[in-house]
């Protein structure tokens, strides 16, 4: 197996494991034990496990915005309040996929996990799940001031907090229609709902 190819197999099995047990629950040895090979490929690839947790996390993030920046493109020719609201769509698809994939289990953020396993702010970690929520608040910003909404960055960072808010709430209540209340919200503070 090629090298590539055992490093994507470390952290296809650390995901997994990082998704179910935590990131910090999870050992280095249960890592390579699950993914069937020697602490020393593992340690080739990776300088330690936070560098590990932090490859896992940069991927993800890397496969939601390309997955995100395509159904924006997508959309490209609608109205931006209609695009802000196929973010919505977009994340409430992601959850739908999660369940799916667990057994009718929403496992919930990977971002918000990793903010809460690793608190402090300038940790490595908490610095790429706090890029990603950004990330995610800049894409409403745009689309906010293209729909020029006064103070689009503040509707931006309220925008997040009803897709975060309607994800936790479907962690912890298995309220998976709170995305549904969240998009309304959302048409309200846009002035959509006209």
């Amino acid at each position: 197996m090629a090298r590539a190819s055992k490093r994507e197999l470390v952290l296809d099995t650390a995901e997994a494991l990082f998704i179910r047990n935590g990131y910090t629950a999870t050992g280095i040895n249960q890592i390579t034990q699950e993914a069937g090979i020697a602490s020393m490929t593992l340690y080739n690839n990776f300088k330690n496990k936070d560098a590990l947790v932090m490859a896992v996390l940069e991927r993800h993030h890397e496969r939601i915005f390309q997955s995100l920046d395509e159904t924006l493109a997508e959309v490209a020719d609608a109205a931006p309040g209609e695009r802000v609201i196929a973010v919505f769509d977009f994340f409430e698809d992601l959850m739908d996929k999660d369940i799916e994939d667990h057994d009718g289990l929403f496992t919930g953020c990977a971002f918000s996990h990793a903010a809460s396993e690793f608190r402090e702010l300038d940790h490595p970690v908490h610095q790429i799940a706090a890029t990603h929520k950004q990330r995610i608040v800049t894409v409403f910003a745009e689309l906010s001031k293209e729909l020029k909404i006064p103070n689009p960055d503040s509707v931006a960072q309220t925008l997040l907090l009803l897709i975060d808010g309607a994800q936790a709430s479907a962690q912890v209540m298995g309220d998976v229609d709170g995305f549904d209340r969240a998009r309304a919200v959302a048409e309200v503070l846009l002035g959509l709902d006209d």
